[in-house]
């Protein structure tokens, strides 16, 4: 650091999961966690911070079990400082899905691993748990399951807790056949290139949120942002400050290529 540089602000952010958040693929051989693509996507956008993020992914880890999410997530900011983290982004339910436990109860340990960081007064991010291309009649209750949890987590209000629709933004069934092949590896899990999708995505949603946090009170013709390199001055859309429908993110194409 140069002498009377002032120091970076940090950012910190934890990826809490099991292992689609560990970035399994490939029978194991290979795990490429969506954190990494996620963190360069914050760090185009805030140049200015240090943007430091942390996985925490477990394979086969289940949300419900007695030494799943809860004790894991509890153990781990029982360990740190209470605001060692500004966000903690949580993917977690589909090994739940896969034994059999009901939508409300995968729904009720949601709220209890969420409310950990929460506690800590680091804000959530909780996703909406991906499809899986299992067929038959198994598919299909798994499937009528994962709609209703995902459901639940929509609609569910809390102070400092934002939902993303991984599900809908990242679809399997919906998807291309060349595009299923690029990014799907299993049926359940992502290539390398799905984790870097899936990252991209829950990037560009944690900006969103992390713009309207600065400018939070402000009015719409103050929300000004500069971009390195750019001569150009930005606005940010008016609209409901707590909708990441409303607004929008300026990204340079020669950044993401």
């Amino acid at each position: 650091m140069a002498p009377n540089e002032a120091p970076l602000k940090t950012i910190r952010i934890l990826c809490f999961g099991d292992s689609l958040t560990a970035g399994y693929c490939y029978s194991g051989t290979v795990h490429a966690p969506y954190n990494e693509k996620l963190q360069q996507m914050i760090e185009m956008a805030f140049p200015e911070y240090s943007i430091e993020t942390e996985e925490d992914g477990r394979d086969g880890d289940l949300v419900t079990s007695k030494v799943g999410f809860v004790r894991r997530i509890s153990d781990r900011f029982a360990s740190d400082s209470p605001s060692s983290y500004n966000w903690t982004v949580i993917l977690g339910g589909t090994n739940d899905l896969a034994h059999g436990v009901s939508a409300e109860a995968l729904f009720e340990d949601l709220k209890r691993v969420w409310d950990v960081p929460l506690s800590h007064k680091s804000k959530v991010l909780a996703l909406t748990i991906p499809e899986a291309g299992v067929a038959g009649a198994r598919g299909r209750k798994i499937n009528d399951t994962r709609r209703r949890v995902n459901e639940l987590i929509k609609g569910y209000k809390k102070e400092n807790l934002h939902v993303y629709d991984l599900c809908a933004a990242v679809p399997y069934h919906s998807m291309s056949e060349d595009d299923r092949v690029k990014y799907w590896d299993d049926g359940l899990h992502f290539t390398p290139d799905g984790y870097e999708l899936v990252g991209q995505k829950v990037g560009m949603a944690l900006v969103s949120l992390l713009v309207k946090d600065m400018f939070k009170g402000q009015t719409p013709a103050k929300r000004k942002r500069n971009f390195p390199d750019d001569d150009a001055m930005f606005e940010e859309e008016g609209g409901d400050p707590k909708s990441l429908t409303t607004g929008y993110i300026v990204v340079r194409w020669k950044d993401l290529e």
